[in-house]
């Protein structure tokens, strides 16, 4: 029996060429948040939280230090659209307002049969807040629903408040 190799076709393929899709990381994130705060209680799960947002966000942090309003802007625009997900976001000179209608996390994590932690609003609070410590910018999460995540979030630069 001949065997011709001739007939073999080889592709190249780069991590960038594949569609971003993070889902099952909120998956993880959650199973994580939810054995820190079984073993080691609230105020452990918010400094590993602070620990996590300041490491992975270090490139945005410095941007916004310099009380680049674009950077924060852009970065919240790239997150959703890489979600997939529908939100509403209002820029102003001094302001971002987010608007949802059901977080992407704990929508996919319900999805998948699980059950978000109870103090999964902390990926919005303590995440956001501790990006803005530091800076120009203070973050609210003016309104946040356990069961859905729908909410609405502000982050707006401090020297404006009176």
């Amino acid at each position: 029996m001949t065997r011709s190799y001739n007939s073999i076709k080889t592709m190249s393929r780069k991590a960038s060429d594949n569609k971003y899709l993070h889902k099952d990381f909120h998956l993880s994130m959650n199973l994580l948040m939810e054995y820190i705060y079984k073993n080691f209680g609230k105020d452990k799960l918010i400094d590993y939280l602070k620990q996590y947002t300041m490491a992975y966000h270090k490139p945005l942090y410095e941007q916004i230090q310099s009380g680049n309003i674009e950077a924060l802007a852009s970065y919240l625009r790239d997150l959703y659209e890489k979600e997939e997900w529908p939100i509403k976001i209002t820029q102003e000179e001094d302001r971002i307002v987010i608007e949802q209608h059901a977080c992407p996390g704990i929508s996919h994590i319900k999805s998948k049969g699980g059950k978000p932690i109870p103090l999964y609003v902390e990926t919005y609070k303590t995440v956001y807040t501790t990006l803005c410590e530091n800076t120009s910018f203070e973050y609210e999460l003016v309104f946040f629903d356990d069961e859905t995540g729908a909410c609405i979030q502000l982050f707006k630069r401090k020297e404006k408040l009176k």
